[in-house]
């Protein structure tokens, strides 16, 4: 069973702290099983061992990783394992909690004899073309020592490209190269207000000077990345997942699925089920839609599009007169010409998938199939962050019960690094402080006519004895044990009356507790601006990323 408690899984809160779960130091344990769990026999994939297919993946995927660099231009790590670590993300500017992934990765698989491979997760659409950046409105704040007003505190949406619509980042191109190029110079203009220099300028300018190699967004972000990857030590091999989906043996792996589509789909759901009910879910899309049946036909786990159509939409199968037949929306896709009762046939079957690709359909892997591909048939250990890691409890009871096998184990990793900004001194438990005493001075203000309304000169001893009468009042009905309904309906309409006669003495005291509210919940809104764990890596100066980063190395 996995080692990981999926409710330990929360984001450092504190500037600096990492999360690794298990700890990095029984990596070596966890690799000694999960090498024990690839030779368990589990099931045969088109009548061949699976872990055959894990030994003709890891080797088609290492050369996909060498080709894919050598056609960047970029040099190639020498690593003499064959035996591979992974960890992977989308090609876009996450936060430094995510790129040390990619650190930890070369670490760890230097420490233990493997080679270190980065998947980039392009067959994921892109959310958003646009990067947070925190700025400070004119006014208060911008000398030293001169207090900030929370009010000016703003998080400002940089457009990287113009949006046109949703793609998966194989597709992506940069539709708008003026704005695109403009970026640098315009985050840096906002950043420069606060007094630190970020890797901005020249991490942008070598995204403007991939512009030379690709038009593709995540293509240009990726190698851009690698770029300050190797100024500081950390050369990593790395794959496109589009890749990966057009490899000989993930063609065995996914035909064999969609000839086995009842039975994974059946184990898919009730999966998804199972997790919803363990965790009290109740959005039909958390934390992954179920697979749909429609008239006899079964969605299967893979994005599919058309070349010169690169909207993704699902894949659905059935099993055909001939064989199984495939359809992307409307339209039939030749069919994968599979009888259950012929194995021998597999080849054919495989090559009928790869067809596809070459006839303009490209079909990929959703995101439990990716990884669910990657740690069962490609790496010894896969590198999660927080999200994948809750999920990913999914992926090992899929297979479970659709392998046959004993999960491998897998590491989960983040952390979290704060821009160089000032912190206001609110936290959230002072409102929550200051929203308990006005509630307690609403419905109790007697309590708030002693020593402290006293010593602060709003109450004065003779408004405290004029009213005395009324105190004593309401606390005599707040003794009393009511023997029915009518008398507790007295009682309630007793001490509520007695109450607002009290409270107008205490008015003032409501005033300042109302700014005293107003003000924290001010400043702790300026504060989730200001302590943003999600800003770019980018926009990070090199003194304090930099170090976060090696450390792991």
């Amino acid at each position: 069973m996995s080692v990981i408690d999926r409710r330990r899984l929360q984001a450092p809160q504190i500037h600096g702290a990492i999360l690794a779960e298990p700890p990095l130091a029984e990596t070596g344990r966890l690799l000694a099983d999960n090498r024990k769990r690839f030779n368990q026999p589990g099931r045969d994939i088109l009548g061949r061992s699976w872990v055959d297919i894990r030994r003709q993946a890891r080797q088609e995927a290492l050369a996909a990783a060498k080709n894919y660099l050598i056609q960047a231009g970029e040099p190639v790590p020498a690593f003499n394992a064959d035996n591979l670590f992974l960890a992977g993300h989308q090609p876009d500017l996450f936060h430094p909690g995510v790129w040390i992934k990619n650190f930890a990765l070369n670490g760890l698989a230097k420490a233990h004899g493997a080679a270190p491979l980065n998947l980039i997760v392009d067959s994921d659409a892109a959310k958003s073309l646009t990067m947070n950046v925190p700025t400070l409105l004119s006014g208060t704040g911008k000398r030293p020592g001169e207090p900030i007003n929370p009010d000016h505190i703003k998080m400002v949406a940089i457009p990287i490209d113009r949006w046109t619509r949703e793609l998966p980042y194989e597709e992506l191109r940069v539709a708008d190269e003026v704005t695109f190029v403009s970026v640098g110079d315009t985050a840096a203009a906002i950043l420069h207000i606060w007094g630190f220099e970020s890797i901005l300028n020249p991490f942008w300018r070598e995204l403007v000077d991939q512009g030379e190699r690709t038009d593709k967004m995540g293509e240009r972000l990726a190698a851009a990345r690698r770029t300050f990857e190797r100024k500081w030590d950390c050369h990593n091999l790395e794959l496109p997942v589009s890749r990966v989906c057009q490899t000989p043996s993930f063609a065995w792996f996914a035909c064999h699925l969609v000839a086995n589509l009842p039975e994974f789909h059946t184990i898919y759901n009730a999966s998804i089920r199972d997790y919803r009910s363990r965790y009290g879910l109740h959005s039909k899309s958390h934390p992954v839609p179920e697979l749909a049946a429609e008239n006899g036909w079964l969605e299967a786990p893979f994005w599919a599009w058309r070349a010169d159509q690169p909207r993704r939409r699902p894949l659905f199968a059935r099993i055909g007169e001939v064989g199984i037949d495939l359809r992307l929306d409307n339209e039939m896709l030749p069919a994968l010409p599979l009888n259950l009762n012929a194995i021998a046939r597999a080849p054919q079957v495989v090559n009928a998938w790869q067809e596809l690709e070459r006839h303009g359909v490209k079909v990929r892997s959703r995101a439990l199939m990716t990884t669910l591909f990657a740690r069962l048939f490609l790496g010894e250990l896969f590198i999660h962050g927080i999200g994948g890691g809750k999920y990913d409890e999914l992926t090992d009871a899929i297979i479970r019960d659709f392998y046959r096998v004993e999960p491998p184990e897998y590491l989960v990793l983040s952390g979290t690094l704060l821009l160089p900004l000032p912190a206001l001194s609110a936290c959230q438990p002072d409102c929550h402080h200051w929203a308990r005493e006005l509630r307690d001075l609403r419905w109790n203000p007697e309590r708030h006519i002693g020593e402290r309304a006293a010593v602060s000169g709003q109450i004065t001893l003779a408004a405290r004895n004029e009213k005395s009468d009324w105190i004593a009042e309401k606390a005599a009905w707040i003794a009393r044990q009511p023997q029915n309904s009518d008398e507790r309906r007295r009682r309630f309409q007793a001490i509520r009356e007695l109450t607002s006669q009290i409270l107008p003495l205490v008015s003032e005291r409501e005033q300042q507790f109302r700014e005293l509210l107003r003000n924290c919940e001010r400043e702790v809104q300026a504060n989730t601006i200001l302590q943003n764990r999600e800003y770019a890596f980018c926009l990070h100066p090199e003194v304090t990323l930099r170090p976060f980063l090696t450390q792991f190395l």
